[in-house]
């Protein structure tokens, strides 16, 4: 599960970091000085973060997890050794 977080965070701040990047590298070769957050776009990165993270999450819809049509067979022990669930 926090692995989850942790993508959908990283996909949210990807397109801030991304922007942060390039105007840094921009304005570095003009020596216009640091990053302004003034002139961010920034309603517009937040929306494609949002809109990354819903895709994220759709992608994982679909191709994750196992077929509904089995039957889930609880974790267990055998000779020792822990034995993960899965669905059958």
């Amino acid at each position: 599960m926090l692995r989850l977080v942790l993508i959908n965070i990283a996909l949210f701040v990807l397109p801030l970091a991304i922007y942060a990047i390039y105007f840094w590298l921009t304005r570095r070769d003009r020596d216009q000085g640091a990053l302004s957050w003034k002139d961010m776009p920034l309603a517009n990165l937040l929306q494609a973060g949002l809109g990354l993270i819903i895709i994220g999450m759709l992608v994982t819809a679909y191709t994750g997890g196992e077929s509904p049509e089995g039957d889930y067979v609880p974790a267990r022990i055998e000779n020792g050794r822990i034995v993960p669930g899965k669905v059958q």
